[in-house]
């Protein structure tokens, strides 16, 4: 491993989304990958962060197929990876916050964290993640029958985001973040790819905007620079992982392939959502 390089340009990303996103994982992943510098992807590590521990044990937890944990601190950890961009040869020391996934949740409610406020200003970019989840339900339709009659607590009449819908939160998310940030630069993210039945031949956008059509006409509305990505950061479910399955994706990690992006086609450069956001 090299020596972190000096006069490194600053870069600094932010990474959004709301909890259980796959936001940690896809951090773990890609500090997995790149750690040795010789993956050849677009972006590759050329030296250590200041401060690995944080990282290293959520790494631990990627290489051994274990779930890694979310995110705990009340205050985000802040990741600097040295880095070497392979277009233009550049070092840069990327910046990139992890979030509680709540933190993203109370401003929906208006409870904003001045953290993430000092992140819109500063980031050249945002990286959004969002699970798949369930495609766009039919979110404005009464689910009463004609017969019931609602009836109001008076104790639980203040709303909170988990009385939102997911695909509202986001909605809203985007919202704010567009609102701090402007038209900056944006990755969509939809992480767990791997468990998604789909044709060969799709397109992650035009899938986006057939199974979710709320978030993919306000992100082509609001963002001029923009580009949607599938992310399977694990790799593959952990659920019942038989001895052989296991053997299979141990050996992928080591082959630097097990962690992958998607737009028209596999991609084992899960830097790619990154490095658009810097070009």
């Amino acid at each position: 491993m090299k020596r972190t390089v000096r006069n490194m340009e600053n870069l600094n990303i932010l990474l959004a989304g709301l909890p259980a996103a796959g936001k940690s994982t896809y951090i773990t992943a890609l500090w997995a990958v790149e750690k040795d510098g010789k993956s050849g992807h677009l972006l590759t590590c050329e030296g250590f962060p200041s401060e690995t521990s944080y990282i290293d044990e959520m790494r631990d937890n990627w290489i051994e197929l274990k779930e890694v944990r979310r995110t705990s601190f009340a205050e985000p950890m802040a990741i600097e990876l040295p880095m070497k961009s392979r277009r233009n040869g550049k070092s840069i020391k990327l910046s990139i916050p992890d979030f509680k996934g709540e933190i993203f949740q109370r401003i929906l409610v208006n409870r904003e964290a001045t953290d993430l406020n000092e992140w819109c200003k500063k980031s050249r970019g945002i990286l959004f993640m969002t699970n798949l989840g369930s495609s766009s339900p039919e979110i404005f339709q009464e689910q009463c029958s004609e017969t019931t009659t609602p009836i109001l607590d008076q104790e639980k009449i203040v709303m909170t985001a988990h009385d939102i819908a997911p695909v509202i939160q986001n909605i809203l998310l985007l919202k704010f973040l567009h609102s701090r940030m402007g038209d900056r630069p944006i990755s969509i993210c939809f992480s767990s790819w791997d468990k998604l039945d789909y044709d060969k031949d799709t397109h992650v956008e035009d899938w986006a905007k057939e199974n979710h059509p709320c978030l993919y006409n306000f992100v082509v509305e609001h963002f001029s620079n923009y580009r949607f990505y599938g992310v399977s950061a694990q790799g593959a479910d952990y659920t019942g992982l038989d001895n052989r399955s296991g053997d299979e994706l141990a050996k992928k990690t080591t082959e630097k392939t097990r962690a992958y992006i998607y737009r028209e086609s596999i991609s084992y450069d899960i830097t790619e959502p990154i490095d658009y956001l810097i070009q």
